[in-house]
């Protein structure tokens, strides 16, 4: 699932209820890599208005090859810019009545942001998402907002479900980018942007893994 974001929710993740710790056979798998495209035009222009991607991550017993529950699990995003969201937080909506078109980024941040540039969530639907793939809109839950505050989390602590699965999302904000200077045509010097990969790692004590998100540079 990608998700054109329109604000980015502030969480408050605390200790899990009921969450144990893994047995020694138990083994963990976390999603494969995944490439976003992403420019440095829109790194730098489109603050709070990302992607956001659902994963998952799964607990088994090695031994008896079993998917275990309520297995905590701990998640850490190595590198600023991305963000873990809970699945809990998140839940399909109605088409809102929206006054733009919510496909086109520039007219929402127009109509979501106040002469400072600061989020605003009145029109309510500001605080909104807009799958693009599927069509439909999906909304963090109030007591996961805080348009005032600039909290980022990166380290979240969950459990796994009956299935052996821990459900989350990550909003993608932005990546880390370094220019080189390059000469160009007729000696004029251009500026070439490269991107570095962001790490989230998962651990459940006896085992652990790790993925990227990394983008496609496009200079």
């Amino acid at each position: 699932m990608r998700i054109t974001a329109i604000v980015l929710a502030t969480l408050s993740i605390g200790c899990v209820e009921g969450a144990i710790p893994a047995p020694e056979s138990a083994q963990l798998e976390v999603p494969t890599d995944m490439t976003l495209a992403w420019s440095i035009d829109y790194n730098k222009a489109h603050d709070n208005v990302g992607t956001v991607l659902m994963t998952d991550i799964f607990v088994y017993d090695s031994d008896e090859d079993l998917p275990l529950e309520h297995i905590e699990v701990e998640v850490v995003v190595n590198g600023g810019g991305t963000y873990v969201i809970p699945a809990e937080a998140v839940q399909l909506v109605g088409y809102p009545e929206a006054s733009v078109d919510p496909t086109d980024a520039g007219a929402i941040e127009d109509a979501c942001t106040d002469e400072n540039g600061n989020f605003k969530s009145d029109p309510e639907w500001c605080a909104w998402y807009w799958d693009t793939e599927s069509g439909q809109y999906y909304q963090i839950g109030g007591q996961y907002i805080s348009t005032s505050s600039n909290y980022s989390p990166n380290y979240f602590v969950g459990k796994t479900d009956n299935r052996g699965i821990l459900n989350m999302y990550l909003y993608v904000d932005w990546f880390s980018a370094k220019g080189q200077e390059e000469a160009g045509d007729g000696g004029d010097a251009t500026v070439s942007y490269s991107f570095s990969s962001t790490q989230i790692s998962a651990s459940i004590g006896v085992d652990s893994g790790a993925f990227s998100i990394s983008p496609l540079n496009d200079g």
